[in-house]
């Protein structure tokens, strides 16, 4: 796992930590909003990055989970586009 993947999952898991937190702490309501803004923006990612997800192989319940947790951090791992056609594997 790269550096920038175990910061997002640190981050996914602090900010989700603070739901257990007791109360509303300054620190505790950062988290959760944290929390939410991870969510619509890696399911954002995950709606805008759908067709290349769909066209990389694998499974693509993988791919999307993938893309939920880590965004364009995991899309760009993925393998280059074959364009719409399939494309030229040699070239």
């Amino acid at each position: 796992m790269s550096g920038g993947k175990r910061i997002i999952f640190a981050v996914w898991l602090l900010s989700a930590l603070a739901f257990l937190v007791p109360g509303d702490s300054a620190l505790a309501s950062a988290g959760r909003m944290v929390f939410w803004i991870l969510v619509v923006a890696h399911t954002i990612e995950c709606a805008i990055f759908l067709p290349r997800l769909r066209r990389a192989p694998g499974s693509l319940g993988h791919h999307l989970m993938q893309t939920f947790l880590y965004g364009i951090l995991y899309v760009r791992e993925l393998p280059a586009s074959q364009g719409a056609s399939g494309g030229n594997k040699h070239g």
